[in-house]
C-alpha cells in the first residue's frame, strides 16, 4: 500500500509539472527576445520555475512521502524571509517618506510660478524617497533663494542665475545648490583679494523655457542691478519655448483631466511676418505645429546665412524680425482646475504623503523593468517610441522644424541680452545641451549656433556640457539616476565651473563695476 501510494504521489508530480509547464512553455511575450518567443524576464521566470520542480522532484525520489515535511519547512522560511524583507522595507518607507506636491500656482503672463512664503518638501515621484528629500522654502518673489534687498551696495557684486529646475535645484539642500555654493567660494576667496561682497541671486523655476526666463528677467530679476547675469540652457528649454503645454500635467498636479491631459498654460515665443492670429479652441489641437510653419519668410534667407556660415548677417536678420510672446490662453482654466485637483485629490492641501505601496512588489516591477532593458536588439515588430526622434524632425537639413525652434529660442536671447546690457550687466550663456540628452547633431548644430551668437553680441559663452561630460566619463554621476536632475556633486562642479569664469573676468572689471 505504501509502495502504491509513493507511486501515485510521484506520477501526480510528474502530471502536475506537465500540467504547469505546458502553458508556461506555449506562451509567447508581447515583445519577444529568447528564440523569438520569450523577453528575458519570462525566460528567467521559466528558468526559476523550472529548477523547483525539479529540486521538489528530487526531494520526493529520495525522501518519498517526508519530501512534504521538508517542502513545507522550507516554504516556511520562505514566508518568513519574504514578510521579514516587506517589513524591513515598509519600514524604510516609513522614515523616509515621499510626498504630493502642487508648489506652484498658476500666473497670467508667466504660466505658473513657486508660491512665495511656502514651504514644500521634494522627495521625487517615487512611493517613497528613494535618492533624496529635501525640504524647500521660497522667499517672497516666488524663487528658492535668502531674502535680498534690492538696492546694492556699491561694494557688492551681484551674479543673476536664472533658468528652470536646474537652477532652482530642489533636489539638494539649499547650501548645496550650485547658488549657495558658488556664492560661498566668492566671498571665501575672492573677498580678502578684492574687498568685495559677493551674492548670487537664484531667479530658476521649473519647467521654465527661455521666454520665461525673459519675463523672470523683465518682472523681477532686472531690479537687482546684477552684475554678471547667467542663463542656463538644454534641450528641454528650447522646445519649451515654442509649446505651449510642456510639462502641464504631472507638474501642477493635474493629472486625470479626462482626455484634455495637457492645458494651454505657458507663454509661447513664435517669429511672425503678419499680425498675432487669434487661435480658437477648436484650432489649437494643431496650435504649435501650426506656428512653426507659418512663419516670416524671412527665415529661409536666415537658414541660407547660417549655412554659409555668414554668421553676423544671419543674427542681424534675426534680430530685426519682429516676435510675439503670447500669454497662457487657459490660464483660467488652469486656476480652475488646479482648484478641483487640491479639493478632490490632496483633501484641500498643497503637499500629502503619497499613499504606500507593496515594497517588494516595487523591486520586483524594477527587476524586470531593467531585464527588459537588457533586450537588444527589439524585434521590428516591436513597438517604437517615436517621441525622441520626432523632437528634431526636419533637423538642421529639413527646413523649417529644428531650425526653427532654435531661431525662435535665439531670437529671445537676443531680446533678452539688449535689456542685460542696457541695465548695465554682463550677459553669460551656459550651454548644457550636450549633457542632459546624448549629443546628438541637431544639439551640436543648437550648441554652435549659441556660440556663434555670443561671439557676434557681445555675449559670454560657457560650454558647461564640455566640463560635465568630462566629470561624468571620469568618476561618479552627476545627477540624480532616477530623477535626472543634479545631484550634490553636480552643483558642485557647475558652481567650480562658473567661480573660475567669474575670477577671472572680476579681476579684469573689479575696478569698473567698483565706480558703478
Amino acid at each position: 500500500m505504501k509502495t502504491i501510494n509513493e507511486k501515485a504521489i510521484f506520477f501526480g508530480f510528474i502530471l502536475s509539472s506537465l500540467l504547469i509547464l505546458y502553458p508556461l512553455l506555449s506562451h509567447q511575450s508581447p515583445t519577444p527576445w529568447i528564440w523569438e518567443l520569450y523577453s528575458l524576464p519570462y525566460f528567467i521566470l521559466l528558468i526559476l520555475v523550472l529548477c523547483s520542480l525539479i529540486y521538489i522532484g528530487v526531494l520526493i525520489s529520495i525522501y518519498r512521502l517526508k519530501a512534504f515535511y521538508i517542502l513545507t519547512a522550507n516554504l516556511a522560511v520562505l514566508i518568513g524571509l519574504t514578510v521579514a524583507a516587506e517589513i524591513g522595507g515598509q519600514i524604510y518607507a516609513y522614515l523616509n517618506p515621499s510626498y504630493k506636491i502642487v508648489p506652484f500656482m498658476p500666473d497670467p503672463i508667466l504660466g505658473w510660478k513657486m508660491i512665495p512664503n511656502s514651504e514644500h518638501i521634494v522627495s521625487g515621484q517615487h512611493w517613497y524617497a528613494r535618492e533624496f528629500s529635501s525640504q524647500v522654502k521660497i522667499n517672497s518673489l516666488g524663487f528658492r533663494d535668502h531674502e535680498r534687498n534690492s538696492q546694492k551696495d556699491k561694494d557688492t557684486i551681484r551674479i543673476a542665475l536664472i533658468g528652470d529646475s536646474m537652477i532652482a535645484a530642489r533636489e539638494v539642500g539649499f547650501q548645496k545648490t550650485a547658488g549657495q555654493v558658488l556664492e560661498k567660494r566668492l566671498n571665501q576667496q575672492l573677498t580678502p583679494k578684492t574687498k568685495k561682497k559677493y551674492e548670487v541671486l537664484n531667479f530658476g523655476v521649473p519647467g521654465y523655457g527661455i521666454e520665461q526666463m525673459f519675463y523672470t528677467w523683465k518682472n523681477t530679476a532686472s531690479k537687482f542691478k546684477p552684475d554678471f547675469v547667467f542663463l542656463y540652457l538644454f534641450e528641454k528649454n528650447y522646445l519649451r519655448t515654442i509649446s505651449n503645454t510642456w510639462c502641464a500635467r504631472k507638474f501642477f498636479g493635474i493629472d486625470d483631466l479626462g482626455k484634455r491631459k495637457c492645458l494651454f498654460i505657458r507663454p509661447v515665443a513664435t517669429i511672425k511676418k503678419t499680425a498675432p492670429k487669434i487661435i480658437t479652441r477648436e484650432e489649437s489641437k494643431n496650435f504649435v505645429m501650426d506656428f512653426l510653419y507659418i512663419r516670416s519668410d524671412k527665415l529661409g534667407t536666415i537658414k541660407n546665412l547660417l549655412e554659409s556660415k555668414n554668421y553676423s548677417q544671419a543674427f542681424i536678420s534675426l534680430n530685426n524680425l519682429p516676435i510675439n510672446i503670447y500669454n497662457p490662453s487657459e490660464y483660467k482654466k488652469f486656476v480652475e482646475e488646479q482648484k478641483k485637483y487640491i479639493q478632490k485629490e490632496m483633501n484641500g492641501k498643497r503637499m500629502i504623503k503619497r499613499e504606500k505601496e507593496i515594497f517588494l512588489l516595487d523591486i520586483l516591477t524594477k527587476i524586470i523593468k531593467r531585464l527588459k532593458t537588457k533586450q537588444l536588439p527589439k524585434t521590428p515588430d516591436s513597438e517604437v517610441d517615436e517621441s525622441e526622434s520626432n523632437k528634431y524632425k526636419g533637423d538642421t537639413n529639413n527646413f523649417p522644424t529644428w531650425i526653427t525652434t532654435n531661431l525662435v529660442n535665439l531670437k529671445v536671447i537676443q531680446f533678452l541680452n539688449s535689456q542685460i546690457q542696457t541695465s548695465g550687466g554682463k550677459f553669460t550663456i551656459i550651454d548644457a545641451l550636450q549633457f542632459h540628452n546624448e549629443p546628438i547633431p541637431p544639439l551640436t548644430y543648437s550648441s554652435n549656433l549659441l556660440e556663434q551668437l555670443a561671439k557676434n553680441e557681445n555675449m559670454e559663452y560657457i560650454p558647461l556640457y564640455k566640463t560635465f561630460n568630462k566629470a561624468k566619463n571620469a568618476g561618479p554621476p552627476l545627477t540624480w539616476k532616477y530623477d535626472a536632475h543634479l545631484n550634490e556633486l553636480g552643483n558642485e562642479i557647475f558652481a567650480n565651473s562658473l567661480f573660475n569664469f567669474l575670477e577671472k573676468k572680476i579681476k579684469v572689471n573689479t575696478h569698473h563695476l567698483s565706480s558703478k
